[in-house]
């Protein structure tokens, strides 16, 4: 009987060969950074195309083989030409069709400008004009440090057509690695090779399709989008002005509430472009974010999208949870503003803003807005790493550099290996007071728990954390509640949760088992300890009973979330930082 591979099958194929048999986890999973030696395609498909891509025609930078269409820009000073095209890649330009995707990887550098209040992607004007003259293009961006990772290669493998750029800087030479690996990885995808550098000539380039760029200002870029287009009457762009359509001006657009089925995907690849794809961080699959998103009754999202194609460009995030056990109060939290990046500063984020704004305003009950969001936790507020135009915010009213609550105090994330039982008992050594001990809740106990959370977290304004503990104690997973408790009284309570485990708290808390399905997580420390100065004796009794149970469980690695104080004592205790936040919040 003969055997139909599908294409998603050889290509998983053909990465695991590349790869000398290491399996590479595709988007969604820990980035995975490639390395030059690891690229060895041997597939019969692919093998004489590689090799082709690999070791083209040799000939100068300067020569034109006799299958190159060889250009440049017009004008005595050439802001972009074409030093090869030995297997005429660029022609596949001028013949697009509608569902081709473009796919634009481009380096994270320094803005031109050098002004560090410049948050600007330099390259943002090369997505815009490609995005101009076809609907559909992805940017993704990659760094100095990660190069190729396995996020590129989920969208390696659905791209028609990759631009890789390469830039030049002081102290950093070009990064033909990433060029190698690339063109290892793309099964004989058309793959440009921009060089943006101002001098190519003495540059070792031994690519198939190679453009040299003088640099990547504005003008060189959109002189590059010319050339892959071929419009040869438009690429000296260094004594003009850039046409105006090319910088359109920001307008309202239409927001609309997003469809689940429809726009997941879209809305997927606008988070691994802008969030996963940048910080090396928060990678999820699609599955994980559609569960994070679909909260019935407590969530509406809303997305903004291209009239040409009805793809979503705009997305933004919002969720409403309780602050009490009152239960008429509510924290609104605004998880996710995203904006595809050709469509950047055109009024796509100003209006999905605005208008969760108006609506959250105009919801009964809603006492505070936070950037970020409470539970579920997809990012806690903004994140480290990532640009941010702080700027744009503070013109609406939102302070994050400072360091006070609500207004950019630091939060992290933090992980530490789990000791064995002895060492346990030495990091976290148990109180002297003998009427203190730690065990899990019991049934008895639940009345007793919710009013001590509840006295912690009006006291220390945690908002949402009483709903987390409400949802425990309702059913079989209460066990799950870590207690501290001396003389019959409840002083202190932390919520514990394997990926596994199928409680509310660990559906809401994604990360621990994004780091690995070997780390539990610790959440939503509550205690009656008044000074925050030290980490007192039921803090440091809670988390070693804590890491104990989740030893128990199999857990090698233990996960503290959305830590603001006391950092530098659990530093002490051997916790390392895994993201930093930034605490942004408005009361009404």
């Amino acid at each position: 009987m003969p055997c139909f591979v599908s294409e998603s099958q050889l290509w998983l194929h053909l990465t695991i060969v590349a790869c000398a048999g290491k399996v590479l986890p595709m988007a969604g999973a820990p980035l995975t950074r490639l390395g030059r030696s690891e690229c060895a395609l041997v597939s019969k498909r692919t093998g004489a195309a590689f090799q082709s891509a690999c070791n083209p025609p040799t000939h100068s930078l300067g020569e034109a083989s006799s299958s190159s269409s060889s250009s440049s820009t017009a004008g005595s000073t050439n802001l972009a030409s074409t030093i090869r095209d030995s297997p005429n890649w660029l022609a596949r330009f001028s013949n697009l069709q509608e569902h081709d995707i473009l796919l634009l990887i481009t380096p994270v550098v320094i803005p031109i400008s050098q002004d560090p209040a410049d948050t600007t992607d330099p390259f943002e004007p090369l997505g815009r004009a490609i995005a101009s003259r076809h609907g559909k293009v992805r940017q993704v961006p990659y760094t100095q440090r990660n190069g190729i990772t396995s996020t590129h290669l989920g969208f390696i493998k659905r791209a028609t057509i990759i631009i890789l750029c390469l830039a030049l800087r002081r102290d950093h030479p070009l990064q033909l690695e990433s060029a190698h690996i690339t063109l290892a990885v793309c099964e004989a995808k058309p793959c440009i090779i921009v060089i943006c550098a101002p001098h190519a000539s003495d540059l070792d380039l031994p690519f198939p399709t190679v453009i040299h760029t003088n640099g990547y200002s504005p003008r060189a870029l959109e002189a590059t989008a010319n050339l892959l287009f071929r419009e040869r009457g438009r690429a000296n762009m260094s004594n003009k002005a850039p046409d105006s359509d090319q910088h359109p001006r920001p307008k309202l657009w239409s927001v609309t509430e997003w469809n689940a089925e429809k726009d997941i995907s879209s809305v997927w690849d606008l988070w691994t472009l802008n969030v996963s794809g940048i910080s090396g961080y928060f990678s999820l699959d699609a599955r994980t974010l559609a569960s994070l998103l679909h909260r019935p009754g407590y969530a509406k999202h809303y997305t903004v999208c291209d009239p040409r194609g009805e793809e979503v460009i705009g997305f933004c995030a919002t969720y409403l949870s309780y602050v009490d056990q009152e239960g008429e109060k509510l924290l609104a939290s605004i998880a996710i503003l995203l904006v595809r990046s050709p469509y950047q500063n055109q009024g796509v984020g100003l209006s999905l803003f605005s208008h969760v704004v108006d609506q959250l305003k105009k919801t009964r009950g809603v006492v505070r807005i936070q950037l970020g969001s409470t539970f579920p936790r997809i990012l806690y507020g903004p994140p480290k790493g990532i640009n941010l135009n702080q700027n744009w915010f503070r013109r609406r009213g939102w302070e994050m550099d400072k360091d006070r609550a609500g207004q950019g105090r630091a939060v992290y994330d933090l992980v530490r290996e789990i000791p064995d039982m002895k060492e346990i008992d030495m990091l976290f050594p148990s109180p002297t007071r003998p009427s203190l001990n730690f065990r899990p809740c019991l049934d008895a106990d639940v009345a007793s728990v919710l009013a001590m959370v509840d006295q912690v977290c009006t006291r220390e304004s945690k908002l949402g954390w009483f709903d987390q503990y409400s949802s425990l104690t309702n059913n079989s997973n209460r066990n799950d509640i870590m207690l501290g408790v001396e003389t019959g009284q409840i002083v202190a309570a932390a919520l514990t949760y394997t990926p596994g485990c199928g409680s509310a708290i660990a559906s809401n808390l994604p990360w621990a088992g994004r780091v690995g399905p070997d780390v539990g997580g610790v959440a939503c420390i509550c205690t009656l300890e008044t000074s925050a100065e030290v980490l007192g004796p039921f803090t440091v009794g809670l988390l070693g009973a804590c890491s104990k149970k989740l030893a128990s469980q199999g857990m090698r690695k233990i996960f503290l979330d959305g830590i603001s104080d006391n950092i530098n004592d659990f530093k002490r205790l051997d916790f390392k930082e895994w993201a930093q936040y930034k605490d942004v919040w408005k009361d009404l």
